[in-house]
């Protein structure tokens, strides 16, 4: 049995989400991957990308973000979209952050 504890990063974003095994991190990374792919061609949007790691923090840390970001995971658009596509859900810190920091983006974009 091995001893390390996994996460997904998303790299960009620098955010981490604990996950309980290598298998579900390289799940989790391959389809937060597809849906970045497919929601956004933006310049920012191409330096966003998620990658199955090893948790970078303690063990007690891991366990704690287990709860937290299992809630979360459940709530991102990647997971959602078999669901609906309704804009009025909760959003993750993922949809959050991603969507805050395109509009910085675009903004950015736009007044050069």
């Amino acid at each position: 049995m091995s001893e390390h504890l996994w996460c997904v990063h998303i790299v960009g974003l620098n955010d981490f989400f604990a996950v309980d095994s290598e298998k579900s991190a390289r799940h989790e990374a391959s389809e937060i991957n597809a849906y970045i792919d497919r929601a956004d061609r933006s310049s920012f949007a191409a330096r966003l990308h998620a990658e199955a790691v090893e948790w970078p923090f303690g063990a007690d840390g891991h366990a704690r973000a287990l709860d937290n970001d299992r809630d979360d995971l459940a709530r991102m658009p990647h997971r959602q979209q078999a669901e609906t596509h309704s804009s009025g859900g909760v959003l993750s810190k993922l949809a959050r952050g991603v969507r805050k920091l395109l509009s910085a983006a675009r903004a950015g974009q736009d007044g050069a």
